[in-house]
């Protein structure tokens, strides 16, 4: 019976907006409903104004007609004659019913119960608006031959409202328009604010990438601005110089435990030497001391480890003695010294150089002799260290006629770097905290060669790890 998992789902990343995105939402919102509310109190303002004003001028033409009616004993009666214009003419008398005098043919019907009173504004009616006047029937005057009869005349007057619905058709793409550039100007002012406020908190995120990077703890910048970017950027500043005093005393003590160690641990190393050359010693004695031997001398390296990042841990360089150093020599020395080790590990060492004269005369460089070989010799550690198991280490020298000789230690990878690559020479860190090391043989190999005036440059290419050293013409 076998037990099976099933994988992990990988976990939902969710959507979240940055202080960038949030400002211009904030300000889209503040800006939208503002223009929107304004907007649409200056539509129904403006839409009453027009349809008052269209009234009145409806009224005035109602009027005028109706004061040309006359109600001799033959009515008298005007027509409309503007276009669309329809009207309706009723006379009431007293204790009599009402009686139509007229109705135009485009009147519409059954709305005679729900037409206003003449002193009452204006309103639609169907697909137009209509407004209603009146007035009483003159009584007749002195010395006239007929008597009008007294009533009251009141007189519906309508026309098409399409007119006012274009007015405001375009009073609602003005205001659209407004709106639009409201959200234009919004996500503008967004954009400077942000950029604004954002300003400082980006001169401290470039100031925290320079620290990870760099090999010192440098204060952020604090802006003057008194608020609470400026609080934020105190408080780092405050974390950083506590880390600082830490690292400077992690430092001291390794520096200081180094220095103590270096003299009991050259005594032992001598007399396991010594002790080793005794021809009485059984071969498994012998053995047993050359392991503890090689044990001494990696003690030992980890030693002069630690003093160099003692000496390196707060930004200085080493002092330089410069001498004409050939490289292919070099590499060919180190490569005798570590092939012992390669082969311990089971791993091979191979080693390319230049065929040509001329290209062998160009590999020789001024340069610190020493730094050079400690910076080596932690690359071929790293490498020794971290290939895959079975594959063997490329050390490589080459000269190019622009850029100056370059040494590459090429190695396969157990497993894809990714991420941690632009981490690797970071003090204390290992991508893969099993494998055995403190993390500081690429750290301090690029702090040397940053004191050398050397460029070292680590490429992940197809499963292989290529780092470079660079030497300047």
């Amino acid at each position: 019976m076998s037990l099976s998992s099933s994988p992990t789902p990988p976990p939902i990343r969710r959507f979240r907006l940055g202080l960038r995105g949030q400002l211009l939402l904030v300000f889209g919102l503040v800006f939208g409903l503002a223009t929107l509310a304004a907007g649409s109190y200056q539509y129904r303002s403006l839409g009453r104004l027009l349809a008052r004003a269209d009234d009145d001028r409806l009224r005035l033409r109602a009027s005028q007609l109706l004061a040309r009616v006359s109600l001799d004993p033959q009515p008298t009666l005007p027509l409309p004659d503007q276009t669309g214009e329809t009207m309706r003419l009723v006379f009431e008398e007293a204790g009599q019913p009402a009686r139509e005098l007229f109705r135009s043919a485009r009147w519409p019907v059954g709305d005679t119960a729900g037409l206003p009173r003449p002193a009452a504004p204006g309103r639609e009616l169907r697909h137009g608006r209509v407004v209603a006047v009146a007035r009483l029937a003159a009584p007749p005057g002195p010395g006239a031959d007929y008597a009008e009869p007294t009533g009251r005349l009141t007189l519906w007057l309508a026309h098409p409202a399409a007119p006012l619905e274009k007015a405001l058709a375009r009073v609602r793409r003005t205001l659209w328009l407004g709106l639009l550039g409201s959200a234009g100007l919004a996500g503008a002012l967004a954009l400077l604010v942000a950029g604004v406020v954002l300003r400082p908190l980006r001169r401290m995120a470039a100031q925290a990438r320079r620290i990870q990077q760099a090999q010192d703890i440098a204060p952020l910048p604090v802006p003057n601005t008194g608020d609470e970017v400026q609080e934020l950027a105190e408080t780092l500043n405050q974390l950083l110089a506590r880390l600082r005093g830490q690292a400077t005393a992690q430092a001291n003590f390794l520096a200081a435990a180094a220095h103590e160690l270096r003299t009991p641990l050259a005594t032992l190393q001598t007399g396991l030497d010594v002790s080793g050359r005794d021809p009485s010693l059984p071969p498994v004695t012998r053995a047993a001391l050359a392991g503890h031997d090689a044990e001494l001398a990696r003690l030992g390296r980890l030693v002069d480890d630690f003093l160099l990042v003692g000496r390196l841990g707060h930004g200085a360089t080493l002092p330089v003695t410069r001498r004409p150093v050939a490289l292919d020599e070099l590499l060919v020395a180190l490569a005798d010294r570590e092939l012992p080790r390669f082969r311990a590990a089971g791993r091979t060492l191979t080693i390319e150089l230049p065929a040509e004269e001329t290209d062998v005369a160009q590999a020789t460089v001024a340069t610190d002799a020493d730094q050079l070989t400690t910076l080596l010799l932690n690359l071929l550690d790293n490498a020794r260290k971290h290939a895959r198991p079975g594959t063997g280490v490329t050390l490589r020298l080459r000269t190019e006629a622009k850029t100056g000789p370059v040494v590459s230690i090429e190695n396969e990878l157990a497993a894809p770097l990714g991420e941690h690559l632009a981490q690797l020479t970071t003090a204390w860190y290992q991508a893969d905290p099993l494998t055995p090391g403190t993390g500081l043989g690429l750290w301090i190999a690029g702090r040397l060669a940053q004191g050398l005036g050397l460029q070292l440059a680590l490429v992940e290419e197809a499963g292989r790890l290529r780092v470079t050293l660079g030497f300047p013409m």
